[in-house]
């Protein structure tokens, strides 16, 4: 049986640092290479579950754990080019398995992109990404705090199904011609 609890006061969380990119993830081999997403992603996750959860701790490679709660980051896919904000929106997609002694208990996988604004021209791609990475912290700190609600100590959870495919997000045509994303 396994049980999975957020309470604070129950063993230590941990968060995977780095994040781990999925193998078949999209990502523009100079935006890897120059943004290191996969370490704003899991630092900036860290953070704000830290801040929920003071004890929290962060590890490399969850499949060393057999033991204790754990949050694995995986990278889908990133959008964006170099250019900054004059090279269109950027976007992360991330899933968040949440496991406990070595099974997946939960799975949510988290998406946010660029909004532009005023500045939005005047920075570099890779600090786009990091605004993105750092609400994707938030979202996934804000699901923990939901699964905590839905997850009470002592409640049996059945393992998470595993998704076959990424899932695609598609572009919609609206009035006037121009593309908007689909969740």
């Amino acid at each position: 049986m396994l049980v999975c609890s957020l309470d604070a006061g129950a063993e230590v969380f941990r968060v995977q640092v780095p994040a781990q990119y999925a193998d078949n993830a999209p990502v523009v081999e100079s935006v890897r290479d120059q943004c290191a997403v996969e370490d704003m992603v899991g630092n900036y996750v860290f953070r704000h579950v830290s801040r929920k959860y003071p004890d929290a701790l962060q590890v490399s490679d969850p499949a060393e754990l057999d033991k204790g709660r754990v949050l694995k980051l995986t990278i889908l896919s990133v959008q964006g080019v170099g250019g900054g904000g004059w090279s269109g929106s950027k976007a992360i997609l991330v899933r968040g398995d949440l496991m406990q002694d070595g099974q997946v208990v939960r799975t949510s996988v988290q998406r946010d992109h660029s909004r532009g604004g005023m500045l939005g021209g005047m920075r570099g791609t890779c600090a786009i990404l990091e605004i993105v990475a750092e609400s994707l912290g938030k979202q996934f700190t804000a699901w923990l705090g939901v699964m905590e609600g839905a997850l009470p100590p002592g409640t049996a959870a059945a393992p998470a199904p595993r998704p076959e495919t990424v899932p695609a997000v598609a572009e919609t045509p609206v009035a006037g011609g121009n593309a908007q994303s689909a969740p």
